[in-house]
């Protein structure tokens, strides 16, 4: 299945793998990143407020008084193009607020039915939406898991080394923070709600 890359202005610490059939989307000032590692994207996209370096392909302009961020205009128009999949790499380590939104696209995303995974300098972020996943990890490295948008409920986690079953997660209390792989895929399931999980980049998958 085909893959919508969409590269924000955050901190870059890895680069899309094209295969046939992807897209390559630069969110404004993540132009700069993908031509510094010598990749050309298919499409920039944004109000180009960040960008400082020139790009003569197909380019879609916004104004700087908007409602929606680039990243945001990057998913959408990666929709209309008919993905379903995206992975979102520069989305943290710039703004923090950036950052926050980008999680909020995740949640945004999957209950359009689309899949997004974010990809940071020292952790992934992904979403579950009343459904389960299934999550590997280096044995001691961390996986957390938060309610996102509200209550989650009937949340149940195996295979981590702190488990649970049929528990309830609030936003305001982060009981999830802080767990660990112990050397075998982690389940995690909500039956009504959604979870942001945090995931441990290491060394084996950089």
């Amino acid at each position: 299945m085909s893959t919508c890359y969409i590269v924000g202005a955050g901190e870059l610490t890895r680069l899309p793998h094209r295969e046939a059939g992807d897209l390559i989307i630069a969110a404004d000032g993540g132009l700069d990143g993908l031509l510094a590692g010598g990749i050309l994207p298919d499409l920039l996209i944004g109000d180009m407020d960040s960008k400082s370096r020139d790009f003569s392909g197909e380019t879609i302009v916004f104004p700087v008084r908007k409602d929606e961020t680039d990243s945001f205009l990057a998913y959408r128009e990666g929709v209309k193009r008919g993905y379903r999949d995206f992975v979102l790499l520069g989305g943290t380590g710039g703004r923090e607020d950036h950052t926050f939104a980008n999680i909020s696209l995740l949640l945004y995303a999957k209950k359009q039915g689309h899949s997004v995974k974010m990809i940071g300098k020292q952790n992934s972020y992904s979403v579950i939406l009343d459904g389960e996943d299934v999550f590997s990890g280096e044995a001691l490295s961390h996986i957390s898991v938060f309610a996102l948008g509200g209550n989650a409920e009937g949340v149940t986690v195996r295979g981590a080394e702190y488990e649970a079953e049929n528990i309830t997660l609030t936003p305001e209390y982060p009981l999830g923070a802080s767990n660990r792989f112990v050397g075998e895929p982690v389940f995690i399931s909500v039956e009504r709600g959604a979870l942001l999980i945090i995931t441990e980049n290491t060394a084996s998958q950089n």
